[in-house]
């Protein structure tokens, strides 16, 4: 791809002149105009075409938080009966249950935070079960996958069927968390942190929303936060957690961090977890983990440590000790200052001002993907080598949350597309700059399509990860908006680009239909990408120019809001900032009695261009473009989620919580005993050796 940079000016403000020749290039050749452009070169993927029942499936069982009528189970699956039974099944069935959720979920994101050895090792020596919440969800998680493999090896099984097995096992494990409130241990945050992941799966996101709540407040009063003391590599044993244990307790506190991160959103009240209250090193790779080798690795910061690092450390020798999860962990620190810089534009400056925010966080994006190493790059050897690890749904999702980022941060030449709060007016003299944000916005997305399809190319449980389908969803509308809204419908080159994007849309809609075994909602996400699609007329001879792409739950015309009263304090809720298919706003939609918020009036700031005041006040556009499911008031059991319209709500939170009670630097001398609780965190021996690591049985102090 051709790149023309225009003399005087900042190194980003760049306009792509030409487009890729084939979709294989959208991904494979650099690309200085997306930043972190893919390199490598690997044969292109084909589409995954979706092989079994499409008739209305069976469930099983009742799902979890869902009112759904239990139903007959076909004869040909009665032998998974085991799998929706309300008890665990036997020690041999654990097993093969805890085998499939190391594979498949254990790899994910930040989901690695159990020694997998020691878990192992006891659960071989331990037989009692019943009263343990970890143990429960990992089933739950464990089962889905297994019901998958005989989807895909014995007899196709209804992607429902697969979804809900092991529901009961997840609903046990909440059960148990919530009674134990009151015993506030590492196992227990694990066994939540699961929990909030398999509550997205379900679409339940009022549930994974609260659930988040009670995670943030249970790393508060572990302190998680902090190092258990100075002795980062363990030289006296005797003295505090084990190696397996510091590292553990690390991990589930990154986990914890990145999962606050999603539901944030970039927005200050719904943000829980600091950075600057994050004053652990990021998690080391799994090798050394596995293999309980103590070392040093970075904090946040790239190329900064913790200040009680030995001297006579060598920092050459700490970066190799970094994996594939402290780099997801070091994005999401930028993703979020990305997210929270879009919906605070009324203060930014102009995106084309060289010392501007945007330009800041663009070469903040750009440092990131530069500082990957040749094994976390998307290229044909580390795609092998990954998947051989059963890691490349993590390398996946490392490089899908770059270009979801990226999209967000060039947000800024679609307005309409996300209806930005204050959008810029760009200038006559700034037009190029706004064909480059667009530009690098199609080509982000269409990448985004290349890296998924060709993930989805290597098995169904590669795209296991919950983000994924709106990820792919919100890919789908960036190129059928950028086909439709910006591109001449007259010029010969529109048509050429179109039938290249074409197979990128189709591939995106195959994968979220593999998708939807393992997300209630990408089911919904995909028959709305279909219908999107198909009234736009992409492909026909008649393409939509005067519609938009929306979300799938937007709501049917103007839906009930009062105006702010002028001179008065904006009354806005984050609803207005968010993407659509967040989990705040997707939870919100569940509430019944939730407030409807005030309609803030759009004003300029006055150091940015003069804001494009019809982004945030027209209502949602109801053309023939107005796609998605029905967004009726009744309650769609098929899919999972609740379908009340979305209305312009109003939250009572508290803006900026702030962390001013942290009193040190290490959980030693700051109020924490040797179990690593504060003294109003009940419900855990302090006679353990080792508090960090999983306990069979779950035994509840009185």
């Amino acid at each position: 791809m051709s790149q023309v940079s225009k003399q005087g000016c900042h190194f980003w403000v760049e306009r792509v002149e030409g487009t890729p020749q084939n979709s294989q290039d959208i991904l494979l050749t650099p690309d200085d105009g997306i930043p972190g452009g893919t390199s490598g070169t690997f044969p292109q993927s084909t589409s995954t075409e979706v092989v079994g029942k499409q008739g209305t499936p069976q469930s099983p069982c009742q799902s979890y938080g869902h009112p759904f009528e239990a139903d007959t189970v076909e004869p040909q699956i009665s032998s998974l009966d085991w799998i929706t039974a309300r008890q665990l099944p036997d020690p041999w069935k654990i097993r093969l249950l805890v085998e499939e959720y190391f594979n498949n979920i254990h790899p994910l994101r930040c989901f690695a935070f159990i020694h997998r050895p020691t878990f192992l090792q006891r659960l071989d020596k331990d037989n009692k079960y019943s009263h343990n919440a970890l143990l429960h969800i990992i089933c739950a998680l464990g089962a889905q996958f297994h019901a998958l493999s005989y989807s895909e090896t014995v007899s196709p099984l209804p992607s429902r069927f697969v979804l809900l097995a092991g529901n009961e096992w997840a609903k046990v494990a909440q059960r148990l968390i919530l009674e134990s409130l009151d015993s506030v241990t590492i196992e227990n945050l694990r066994a939540a942190v699961l929990l909030n992941d398999y509550a997205i799966r379900m679409g339940n996101f009022a549930n994974a929303f609260m659930l988040s709540g009670i995670i943030t407040r249970m790393t508060q009063a572990l302190q998680i936060n902090l190092e258990y003391n100075t002795d980062l590599l363990c030289q006296n044993n005797e003295v505090g957690p084990s190696i397996t244990a510091r590292e553990s307790r690390r991990r589930v506190m990154w986990s914890c961090y990145v999962m606050d991160a999603l539901v944030g959103s970039g927005v200050d009240q719904l943000t829980l977890i600091d950075e600057k209250d994050m004053k652990i090193q990021l998690p080391c790779n799994e090798r050394n983990f596995t293999q309980q080798i103590p070392c040093l690795t970075e904090t946040l910061e790239p190329g900064s440590w913790l200040n009680f690092v030995p001297q006579e450390a060598d920092p050459s020798a700490i970066l190799p000790n970094m994996g594939i999860m402290a780099y997801f962990v070091r994005h999401v620190s930028v993703r979020k200052r990305v997210l929270r810089y879009i919906k605070h534009l009324d203060d930014a400056m102009v995106p084309w001002d060289p010392q501007s925010e945007f330009a800041t966080l663009d070469a903040d994006c750009r440092e990131w993907y530069e500082s990957l190493p040749p094994s976390l790059q998307f290229t044909p050897n580390a795609i092998y080598i990954r998947k051989d690890s059963s890691q490349l749904g993590a390398l996946c999702v490392l490089h899908c949350a770059h270009y979801q980022t990226i999209c967000d941060l060039y947000r800024l030449g679609a307005p309409a597309l996300y209806k930005l709060r204050a959008a810029f007016e760009f200038p006559p003299e700034q037009q190029d700059f706004l064909r480059h944000l667009q530009q690098v916005l199609f080509d982000a997305a269409r990448t985004l399509a290349s890296i998924i399809g060709e993930t989805a190319h290597h098995g169904s449980r590669m795209l296991a990860d919950s983000w994924l389908p709106t990820i792919t969803y919100d890919s789908c509308r960036i190129m059928v908006y950028h086909l439709t809204q910006i591109l001449d419908p007259r010029a010969e080159e529109t048509k050429r680009i179109t039938i290249e994007t074409i197979p990128l849309l189709r591939s995106n809609i195959n994968s979220m239909k593999v998708m939807g075994s393992l997300s209630m909602i990408s089911n919904s996400l995909c028959t709305a990408a279909e219908k999107m699609l198909d009234r736009s007329g992409i492909g026909s001879d008649v393409v939509a120019q005067n519609s938009i792409p929306d979300d799938p739950y937007q709501p049917h015309g103007e839906e009930e809001q009062t105006e702010s009263v002028p001179g008065t304090p904006v009354q806005s809720a984050p609803d207005y900032v968010l993407n659509p298919l967040s989990i705040f706003r997707m939870a919100r939609k569940s509430i019944p009695e939730r407030h409807a918020p005030e309609k803030a009036a759009t004003s300029s700031a006055p150091n940015s261009a003069k804001p494009n005041s019809t982004t945030d006040t027209d209502p949602p556009s109801s053309g023939a473009m107005q796609q998605g499911v029905d967004t009726g008031t009744s309650h769609d059991p098929e899919l999972g989620l609740g379908q009340a319209s979305l209305e312009e709500l109003q939250t009572l939170f508290m803006s900026d919580l702030g962390w001013a009670w942290q009193p040190a630097d290490t959980a030693v001398g700051s109020g924490i005993e040797a179990a690593g609780l504060l003294p109003w965190a009940g419900g855990f021996s302090t006679t353990q050796a080792e508090p960090w690591v999983p306990a069979f049985p779950f035994s509840q102090q009185t």
